[in-house]
């Protein structure tokens, strides 16, 4: 019978490598941008070799993803867990609205080096998309039995997007806000749940 190996000290190490390059990365997108966090820096950074980095991030977006999930988890994007309890899609909606601008308010110094860093590169799209899938997500299960119809789900997305940060810029509270966007949308989904 061949002996069970097991990583130990070894993936542990390995592990640390890796959160000390994602940190790293996660520096220079604030001090430099994207374009700024190239392998080398990087590498100069987090005090390993290039080689090291591209080890554990062999794809030209691999590490921009770490970066992105760990930017995420650290603001606490919303999942559907925010759902647990809901007596249905109205409540769902509500609590959406809600923990969204709840997770806006804390992403905006990160939202700040978004729009500082010029460079709007590949690696910036590709975590935009991730970001903008996991939304499409979290809409198509809020305003379950009618998850699967896209006019609701690009409503339900437009609001979110189009309507809270403007009410923000014009002064209101996040409560304000998100009172304002409950106004607009939950007449027109209690219509369109009860033509479904």
């Amino acid at each position: 019978m061949p002996r069970r190996y097991t990583l130990g000290k070894r993936g542990a190490a390995q592990a640390e490598t890796r959160r000390r390059i994602v940190e790293a990365a996660l520096r220079l997108y604030r001090e430099v941008g994207v374009d700024g966090a190239t392998v080398p820096a990087v590498a100069r950074t987090a005090d390993v070799a290039p080689a090291t980095v591209r080890n554990h991030f062999p794809g030209p977006t691999d590490l921009a993803e770490a970066v992105a999930d760990t930017i995420l988890a650290e603001l606490r994007m919303p999942d559907a867990s925010i759902f647990a309890g809901a007596s249905g899609p109205i409540e769902r909606v509500e609590r959406l609205l809600v923990e969204m601008a709840a997770f806006s308010e804390r992403s905006n110094d990160w939202w700040a080096v978004r729009v500082a860093d010029r460079s709007q590169g590949d690696s910036w799209a590709v975590s935009e998309a991730r970001y903008d899938a996991r939304i499409s997500a979290l809409i198509r299960e809020a305003v379950e039995p009618i998850g699967d119809d896209p006019v609701v789900v690009a409503v339900v997305g437009a609001v979110l997007v189009h309507v809270y940060y403007p009410a923000r810029s014009a002064g209101l509270s996040s409560a304000a806000a998100v009172d304002v966007e409950r106004s607009l949308l939950v007449p027109w989904l209690e219509a369109r749940l009860a033509a479904s």
